[in-house]
């Protein structure tokens, strides 16, 4: 029942607009149903479902691979390249999938959200969840990963538990966490910097 289930995701997000959120969201379903357990959405396209703002990104899924999924996926016409699995559309544009990880990783509390797909649905990372990802990409330093991660907390803001992330960096930070020694630092420059743009005052 799966590569059916499968082949209509993909019709259907033939029918969407390239480029757009609904045509990522029907692809990514395409292939967890044929190739993972547990499968979950998270990373950029996981911001551009919970902010509405498309960037150019690939398609990351976590979850168990399959028995047999390289076969199912080919019989789909997804083609692998590296790392990433592509589907082209007959409109030229190319989806790029990738599963980084089996599992969300251990800064993960919640139970992912479900995305209706009416029929079918996606599980996709909580937005609390996803925040704390963004911070700890933030942590490395990298201005593109800070501002990501300011993105999410602009567009998201009244949504977040700002006071239970706060909670779960120092608890990093307790438990010895290499992750989240900066932690506490990167997540209130984040959300300091979030409420300036929200307010539309300048930097400090």
């Amino acid at each position: 029942m799966a590569e059916p289930q499968a082949a209509e995701f993909l019709r259907r997000a033939s029918l969407e607009n390239i480029n757009s959120t609904p045509r990522r969201i029907l692809t990514a379903a395409a292939f967890a149903v044929v190739a993972l357990d547990r499968a979950v959405l998270v990373g950029g396209a996981a911001t551009e479902v919970y902010t509405g703002s498309y960037r150019p990104t690939d398609i990351d899924l976590v979850g168990h691979r399959k028995a047999g999924h390289a076969d199912g996926l080919n019989a789909l016409g997804f083609k692998q390249d590296g790392r990433h699995w592509l589907y082209d559309f007959a409109d030229g544009e190319t989806m790029a999938i990738e599963v980084p990880d089996d599992t969300l990783g251990d800064f993960a509390f919640d139970p992912p959200e479900t995305i209706d797909l009416a029929p079918g649905e996606l599980a996709v990372i909580s937005l609390n969840d996803l925040m704390m990802d963004r911070l700890l990409q933030a942590t490395g330093g990298e201005p593109v990963t800070f501002e990501e991660a300011v993105r999410l907390a602009v567009a998201a803001y009244d949504r977040i538990d700002w006071i239970g992330l706060e909670e779960r960096a120092q608890s990093a930070v307790n438990g010895g966490s290499l992750a989240g020694e900066s932690l506490p630092a990167v997540t209130s420059q984040v959300r300091r910097r979030a409420i300036q743009l929200l307010r539309r005052t300048p930097d400090s």
